[in-house]
């Protein structure tokens, strides 16, 4: 997670261009805006020598020095994680805002890339985003989810190959049930070993477990949709509204009309996360039948000649809303009377 309030200007300014296998860096005295350029291993000996090349110009490495960086993914996550560790105040910027802010710049290499990160951090410091320890939570929480999505994909691969199969051929459908059920045994195995990772990297942060055990407070949400909403709202950091969560969950509805000749049905945007919007889908499946407010609610729209598919989407709706107040306002749900 970021914060972007109002900090204090830093001693030092040190950019990262960062690669695979190395890490160029620029570090700028603010007080007479000197700059030292090295270059190290983008690994934990690297780290060190960076370190000490730093202390090595009374830079401590710490509070005291703002470091920025692109984005690059993994490659990124190793330095960050060091440096956050050590307290020194992280800014990831997007490389198109840097590139945006200097203009035209000739030339290009790792050691001018490091040069002008250095000098937008110097230049934007009021501005900068301070990471913190969190978002390498959320980065091994969105890890350990696209490991999931994968054992899901092969289990339901098999289980659902097995019973096409009995429906034609019952004798050869029950051979391969027989021989796929340790595979089956071990995905289901893999898949709560998983779901264990999960639950203790979530714990292991205070400020995460408080949110995800505010969002379990809403019928209907359960581990897994509580989950996936802390890595795609980073934290509910981003996505704080209730009717952008829903947009980009792929739940509000937009009109399709231009000019007065074209009157097309209202839909959902099509650059909706799908994978979110399937589990928030089940989630509102599961409170229609088991929670009996929603549960009311489903049947007397339905019964006012609602398209039971809208009014599903309109609980999706409404679970959303719930999770984004409850996390807003750090209080448990409330079930009201008259919910409608």
């Amino acid at each position: 997670m970021e914060k972007s309030e109002q900090i204090q200007p830093h001693a030092w300014i040190l950019g990262i261009d960062v690669s695979k296998q190395s890490i160029d860096v620029c570090l700028i005295r603010t007080s007479d805006g000197q700059l030292f350029e090295s270059k190290f291993h983008n690994n934990l000996s690297g780290f060190r020598h960076l370190k000490r090349w730093c202390k090595e110009l009374h830079c401590e490495c710490d509070a005291s020095t703002l470091c920025c960086m692109e984005h690059t993914g993994l490659y990124t996550r190793l330095v960050v994680h060091y440096l956050l560790s050590r307290e020194v105040h992280v800014w990831l910027e997007s490389s198109l805002q840097i590139k945006r802010s200097q203009g035209l710049i000739r030339g290009k290499s790792d050691k001018i890339d490091a040069q002008r990160i250095a000098r937008y951090a110097h230049l934007f410091q009021d501005k900068a985003r301070i990471m913190q320890l969190s978002i390498l939570t959320l980065e091994k929480l969105k890890d350990l989810q696209a490991n999931r999505k994968r054992l899901m994909k092969s289990l339901q691969s098999l289980r659902t190959s097995v019973q096409e199969l009995k429906s034609f051929d019952s004798s050869i459908g029950k051979l391969l049930e027989q021989t796929n059920k340790e595979a089956i045994r071990g995905l289901e195995k893999s898949l709560d070993k998983v779901d264990e990772q999960i639950l203790n990297f979530i714990n292991e942060d205070q400020e995460l477990k408080q949110k995800y055990d505010l969002m379990l407070t809403v019928k209907g949400v359960g581990k897994v949709l509580a989950a996936m909403l802390l890595v795609y709202t980073h934290g509910f950091n981003r996505l704080q509204d209730g009717r952008k969560l829903a947009c980009y969950s792929g739940v509000a509805p937009f009109a399709y009309e231009s000019g007065t000749s074209i009157r097309g049905k209202a839909g959902v945007s099509k650059f909706a996360n799908n994978d979110l919007k399937q589990v928030l889908h089940m989630a509102a499946i599961s409170s229609v039948q088991h929670n009996s407010e929603l549960h009311h609610y489903y049947q007397r729209k339905v019964q006012e000649g609602k398209n039971k598919m809208s009014v599903i989407n309109a609980v999706r709706n409404k679970l959303l809303h719930r999770i984004v107040a409850v996390v807003n306002r750090g209080t448990p749900y409330e079930v009201r009377e008259n919910n409608n």
